[in-house]
């Protein structure tokens, strides 16, 4: 189809972009396609980049949490350690060697069967050995063949001074007694019970530091 403009040329009717405006509208269409596709980029890789991160402190966080564990178990076995290493000490600081001390006292007991200066039989040896023990030492219960004091008597003046046994004791009580059951099946028939008591260094008290004088007010007021 033909078309015929007859209006004048200054009244036709421009049908055609310039130039001008063609290379504005490319240029918008540049600046924001290619600022959207920027930050779209962007967006999506600082993305990527903190979601790799995170995974791999994530991963490390995972590696790591077992040797947290095992290293909270060894601080723990070794407190325990301390507290046992410590007692260990302590009892050696205590220089007392009870193995030799307990074959000393059977030796004691069982040696004087036949001199017949004590015949006794023990019941009970009771010892507490602990440094931070108030009244720590060995308690001794048992029997003496007969109803003199005599035997009780040497049996614990042996105890005390013999240098082995009493090696390490500051002192010792005098021995309670006082006469068992009558028993005809043995002989002699009657018994006498008794018990005392050898001390060891126990843990001294700490005296409270003076309290001071009040101060004094002037007179009048």
């Amino acid at each position: 189809m033909i078309r015929i403009n007859l209006l004048p040329d200054e009244l036709r009717r421009n049908t055609r972009s310039s130039p001008r405006a063609m290379a504005l509208l490319f240029a918008t269409s540049v600046i924001c396609f290619g600022g959207l596709g920027t930050a779209g980029f962007l967006w999506f890789n600082v993305r990527a980049d903190k979601q790799a991160r995170v995974d791999i402190a994530q991963e490390q966080l995972d590696n790591l949490a077992p040797r947290g564990k095992y290293a909270d178990a060894l601080a723990k076995e070794k407190s325990e350690f301390e507290k046992r290493n410590k007692t260990i000490v302590e009892i050696a600081a205590s220089r007392i060697v009870w193995s030799r001390k307990l074959d000393r006292l059977g030796e004691i007991v069982s040696r004087d069967s036949t001199q017949r200066s004590h015949r006794v039989w023990l019941e009970m040896v009771d010892v507490d050995a602990r440094p931070d023990a108030n009244n720590a030492g060995v308690e001794f219960k048992g029997s003496s063949a007969g109803p003199d004091l005599d035997s009780v008597s040497n049996f614990h003046e042996e105890l005390t001074t013999d240098p082995v046994f009493s090696e390490g004791f500051i002192a010792s009580t005098s021995p309670e007694s006082k006469l068992g059951d009558t028993d005809d099946d043995f002989e002699p028939a009657v018994k006498r019970d008794f018990s005392f008591e050898m001390k060891l260094p126990g843990k001294e008290k700490k005296k409270a530091p003076p309290r001071a004088a009040p101060a004094k007010q002037p007179a009048g007021s």
